[in-house]
């Protein structure tokens, strides 16, 4: 077996040879100081995580994760060869650094060998692009991330065959004709060769060790000095950018979040989990194809001088086939503090003869001036602060009640989380924190009244997060207002950054809970009363994330119970479920989840380009068919065609799913005015 396979790699070299690629063994090692540097990152994690995970019990798990980031489309290494990778030496030391990057940078040494291959076979492939068989009687998986691996090479040799075929199908479906097809899949290829060769000793490490830091928590990480210094794989491009979180699949460029206040989140043309593929400037014809590029390249293209544009080509998140591609343009700009600072509104609601008028304060993040705070400047700025000036000049307007909107917000300063508490608690714990040596404390303020004591909503969605958590949960198990939208995002976790020998480390020390004891991790905060939603809540969230910490609870903690909501809650959510039923708006977004959940049960591509067709071509009748029966139904002007509805311009007229939302929830408020408003304290012991 072992004389096949080196003779199958033989003629492997020789078709690299043959392709034109280059077959240098290109060499691939670790030094002493990374050694040392892996051993630093393991002593950190097992003394200070919050899991105290010991390195022996993660060691295969963190292999395998190592192998699904070199290959997450599962194209590349064979079944038996992850089996054998992953079987156990019970002579070798866990704690032995030196062997374990041995194994990893000889695993990588084969990765590059097969990606080559690849690489000269697609490429030869495209070079006779005219006789590919488009018609063929296969399917592929749209994620293989949990697929079968082919069990021996010729079954891989056809999958990289389809991989390609599907490329071509996809471009082709996308109004590419075949020669532009050529052209843009061996540009594709040729840059992400070039980028892969690229590929340094410093980034295999990186590579692995990440695979080790991912078992303790997808907050967990490892930045080495260049990432530390230029970017993460989580970069900001808030400064003179586009303002939004970017992550990566090894393939794809994908939107993590927007920054709030910047120019994406603003233009209302990305979303989370879009994917970008493509990037050209406001006065370029060519949209450059960034498929499989370093996350840093990409960043670079997109960066520039505030002002400018940048046209961006992306397969949105709601996309039910990859050939379907919007161009979006985005102003670049800065993201300025007014822009994340909280503001106010005032909203009036009539219900029969009265008429409430009704405060809001959106609060984008939980920010504060650390410097001014540390050196105990009085007037330093902060979102509690802010919040409060605003309320103060509310009341003075004479509100009825008070929304705080937390949608999107996704965090920030714990601090803050506890002093905005404390605007609508009063005294008491308002979070318990645990730590990696199991202490428990409180968080909160023994003296002090509420600053505001008038009925109280806060309005939440799937990506608020974190300190957001900490003031709902709060809120919600004091029984002082009504929590109101979606169960939230999930992250009930603190991270602290330590300085290394070569970089920083990035690790979870903390964990959240609320007064009743309750963990927000994993399972975020649950409404009192759901509201719809744009986006479905099931694609997004911490559950989501690889290596998440799990949700668990702790003895709860005295809490004075406002009693605000008495029984309430139920007549408040049937007069809520009589408005939804009759809102056009409402409806029609509840059908179009439930219409790409339909959609999204075929796992497989055809890889006959007439089936995919009609399958295309029948998704986007139905879609642009429910479009212009909403768009009839509230008398706008309906779509001539799907492109058209791809292109259409930002309309005013077109109701806006956030605002109508936000409107709802001011509905439920003045509901619990009329209703539910009782300002008897008692004292309870929560959970």
């Amino acid at each position: 077996m072992k004389r096949s396979n080196n003779y199958l790699l033989c003629l492997l070299c020789c078709q690299f040879l043959l392709s034109g690629v280059s077959a240098e063994d290109k060499k691939y090692s670790f030094t002493e100081e990374h050694i040392e540097l892996s051993n630093e990152i393991i002593q950190i994690l097992e003394n200070y995580h919050f899991t105290k995970k010991k390195y022996p019990s993660i060691k295969k798990e963190a292999l395998g994760s190592y192998l699904d980031r070199l290959d997450p489309g599962r194209n590349i290494f064979l079944q038996k060869e992850i089996d054998s990778f992953l079987s156990e030496n019970n002579n070798d030391d866990p704690y032995d650094q030196q062997a374990s990057l041995g194994k990893a940078f000889k695993i990588f040494d084969l990765y590059r060998t097969r990606y080559i291959a690849r690489y000269a076979r697609q490429k030869k492939m495209l070079s006779e692009i005219e006789s590919l068989d488009l018609k063929q009687n296969r399917k592929i998986l749209k994620d293989r991330s949990e697929a079968s691996r082919p069990d021996n090479l010729e079954n891989l040799k056809l999958l990289w065959d389809d991989i390609l075929i599907n490329d071509v199908i996809q471009l082709r479906l996308s109004g590419n004709d075949l020669p532009e097809t050529k052209t843009k899949l061996t540009k594709r290829l040729n840059n992400q060769f070039n980028f892969f060769e690229q590929t340094k000793s410093e980034d295999v490490l990186d590579l692995y060790i990440n695979s080790v830091t991912l078992t303790y928590g997808p907050h967990t990480t490892y930045m080495s000095p260049k990432r530390t210094e230029d970017f993460d794989i989580n970069m900001s491009l808030s400064l003179e950018g586009i303002g939004a979180l970017l992550s990566s699949d090894g393939m794809y460029t994908i939107i993590s979040s927007l920054v709030p206040g910047g120019p994406a989140e603003k233009s209302n043309k990305l979303k989370p989990n879009d994917k970008i593929i493509g990037v050209a400037q406001e006065n370029e014809e060519v949209i450059t194809d960034v498929i499989g590029w370093r996350i840093d390249d990409v960043v670079q293209l997109i960066r520039g001088p505030k002002d400018t544009n940048v046209q961006l080509e992306i397969i949105p998140a709601t996309s039910l086939d990859e050939s379907q591609t919007q161009v979006i343009k985005i102003t670049r700009n800065v993201v300025k503090l007014e822009d994340q600072e909280a503001k106010k509104r005032i909203i009036h609601v009539k219900k029969d003869s009265s008429e409430y008028k009704l405060g809001v304060i959106e609060l984008p993040n939980f920010y504060m001036d650390f410097n001014a705070y540390q050196r105990r400047e009085y007037d330093f700025r902060s979102s509690s602060k802010d919040v409060k000036n605003l309320i103060r000049s509310m009341k003075n307007d004479g509100i009825d009640g008070l929304i705080v909107d937390l949608r999107n917000n996704g965090g920030g300063s714990l601090l803050e989380a506890n002093a905005l508490a404390h605007l609508f608690l009063g005294a008491g714990t308002k979070v318990q924190v645990k730590s990696s040596s199991g202490n428990i404390h409180s968080l909160g303020e023994r003296r002090g009244f509420q600053f505001y004591d008038g009925p109280l909503v806060i309005l939440v969605n799937r990506f608020s997060a974190s300190a957001s958590e900490i003031l709902a949960g709060a809120v919600q198990d004091y029984e002082r207002g009504l929590i109101l939208g979606t169960d939230t995002f999930g992250k009930g976790t603190v991270q602290r950054v330590q300085s290394l020998s070569s970089g920083q480390l990035k690790f979870t020390e903390s964990k959240f809970y609320r007064v009743s004891g309750k963990s927000t991790q994993n399972k975020g905060i649950s409404p009192d009363i759901y509201l719809p939603s744009p986006v479905d809540i099931e694609e997004f969230g911490e559950s989501k994330l690889p290596g998440a910490l799990q949700y668990d609870f702790i003895s709860g903690t005295k809490v004075r119970d406002f009693n605000r909501l008495n029984s309430s809650k139920e007549l408040l959510s049937i007069e809520h479920q009589a408005r939804a039923k009759d809102s056009i708006l409402f409806k029609h977004y509840e059908t179009l989840k439930s219409w790409r959940r339909s959609q999204n049960e075929d796992k497989f591509f055809d890889l006959d380009i007439e089936k995919r067709r009609l399958k295309k071509e029948k998704a986007e009748f139905e879609l642009l068919t429910m479009e212009n029966d909403f768009r009839k139904n509230i008398g706008l002007g309906t779509f001539e065609s799907y492109q058209a509805f791809l292109d259409r311009e930002e309309n005013d007229e077109e109701p806006n799913i956030e605002e109508e939302i936000l409107l709802e929830a001011a509905n439920i408020l003045s509901d619990f005015i009329e209703h539910s408003y009782n300002p008897v304290i008692s004292m309870n012991k929560a959970g």
